[in-house]
């Protein structure tokens, strides 16, 4: 996510979510949302509805391909560094990730800062049958819930942000939602392997200057064994940023703003085809040591 000249800290968000967190659970209490995850599995069962398990979209395996670096679409229409980004609408920004070949999608849902909402994430998860993570600053498990009844099949969890990372692991795995938990440096990387993570992020953005250096990935992918999904986030601006990154053995990477910033709706399809395009056959055998 983007805080770069930004006055607003990382405390100031966590803060903000553990506050709207307190509120939706006073209204919605966290066991309330098991019994309505209980009875749509019940209910969607007999209907092939989204929690049917012949409808599962599996987040983590939708990125793991042969030859080609896949890539998640962000919507994100605003940050606290960049302010608005772009006034495209939920189902316009999905239309362009299907037609870009997008292999899957992160919804923001945090709202003061991004203007997201889990709304957008429910509306998206019933506009298209890519597969879409949460993407939230997640710090407690009732988010976790909260994202599989909105219809979610990946959600990320932050390492050093979410509390107990092995349990959150646990519970998403519980709940059949696949846990991408982002890394900053090599001691994050070695305590998620720990906690049983098979899907890592490297974010690009350091948390404390919150500057995006590209080599962040270079510098750790190498820890991080071939058999577990890597996705680099944060910097992609262009197809150049892309080709070097894949070049580092990543399997994925999450762009957003680069293409929810283009120019209306074809500066965005032409963006997210050209990155998409350029990473067909990219893909390197990533060695760990």
């Amino acid at each position: 996510m983007n805080y770069q000249n930004s006055k607003v800290q990382l405390l100031d968000i966590i803060m903000e979510t553990r506050k709207d967190i307190n509120k939706e659970k006073e209204l919605t209490p966290l066991n309330v949302l098991k019994d309505e995850i209980e009875a749509s599995k019940r209910s969607n069962s007999k209907s092939n509805g989204i929690f049917s398990e012949n409808n599962i979209k599996s987040f983590r395996k939708s990125l793991d391909h042969d030859y080609n670096v896949a890539v998640i679409c962000e919507f994100k229409t605003s940050s606290p560094s960049m302010g608005d980004i772009s006034n495209s609408s939920l189902e316009d920004a999905l239309k362009v990730f299907e037609q870009s070949g997008a292999s899957a999608i992160s919804i923001i849902t945090e709202e003061k800062y991004f203007k997201g909402s889990i709304d957008n994430l429910r509306s998206a998860c019933n506009m298209t049958k890519l597969p879409i993570i949460r993407k939230d600053f997640i710090i407690h498990e009732y988010q976790i819930y909260q994202a599989k009844l909105a219809g979610a099949t990946g959600i990320l969890l932050i390492n050093g942000i979410y509390p107990d990372l092995e349990e959150g692991i646990s519970t998403c795995g519980e709940l059949g939602i696949d846990a991408l938990v982002e890394c900053r440096n090599r001691e994050d990387i070695i305590s998620a392997l720990k906690a049983g993570a098979d899907f890592l992020g490297i974010n690009n953005r350091n948390f404390q200057n919150f500057r995006v250096d590209l080599k962040t990935t270079e510098k750790l992918a190498g820890y991080v064994p071939p058999e577990v999904i890597l996705v680099s986030e944060s910097g992609v601006h262009d197809t150049n940023d892309a080709l070097k990154l894949s070049k580092y053995g990543v399997d994925a990477l999450l762009v957003g703003t680069s293409i929810m910033g283009a120019s209306g709706k074809n500066g965005m399809l032409n963006t997210a085809t050209s990155i998409i395009k350029t990473l067909k056959g990219a893909r390197v055998v990533r060695n760990a040591s």
